[in-house]
């Protein structure tokens, strides 16, 4: 039986920093979980919660996983952003290889680790007025889709930093961008002189 389509609201632009501010603050290890989900387009609940420091390559600028360790099941490699690698460094620091990044040990935190722990900071969250309704962790991911969409207008790329093996898939991260005003869509429709 196919699960039924959740919907993830993006994050506004001023959202985003005040909320991982908030995590590092209250839940360090959901902080880290948010913010390599938002840099490097990691599924959160398996892949983000699976990471050992074997998967951490190429002095922490890049993450390697095997095509069993994701949902593409393809060897995927992501790219870890200067701001990232300036996190990830002091929990690394220390690890062996088989030592996971969250618990470091050599066991990885259970699968509702991440999802207990966000409902617990939602609800404070939510409380002070930091998040909205339909917020949750895959928002990080899809808020980052969209401001890669908007950077770059390309879907194939990305596509591929989804980590999508379907387009249909990866336009339904756009769901988020901002409704279309009459006027806009005024502007753009096609001219012709006659």
């Amino acid at each position: 039986m196919k699960s039924s389509a959740k919907l993830h609201k993006i994050y506004d632009e001023d959202q985003v920093k005040p909320i991982l501010n908030y995590l590092k603050e209250n839940h360090h290890n959901l902080y880290i979980c948010c913010l390599i989900t938002y840099a490097t387009f990691l599924r959160p609940h398996h892949e983000v919660r699976s990471l050992r420091m074997s998967h951490i390559k190429n002095d922490c600028t890049e993450i390697h996983l095997s095509g069993t360790e994701n949902k593409g099941k393809r060897i995927r490699i992501v790219y870890i952003p200067d701001y990232l690698r300036k996190e990830l460094l002091p929990i690394i620091d220390g690890l062996t290889l088989n030592e996971s990044l969250f618990t470091r040990t050599i066991e990885i935190p259970n699968e509702y680790y991440f999802s207990t722990a966000w409902t617990r900071q939602f609800k404070e969250m939510f409380k002070i007025g930091l998040i909205q309704k339909n917020q949750t962790i895959y928002s990080f991911r899809h808020t980052a889709a969209v401001q890669v969409y908007n950077k770059t207008k390309d879907l194939h790329i990305l596509q591929q930093l989804l980590g999508h093996s379907d387009m249909i898939v990866t336009l339904k991260y756009l769901r988020g961008l901002a409704a279309i005003k009459n006027d806009d869509l005024k502007a753009v429709m096609p001219t012709l002189n006659l």
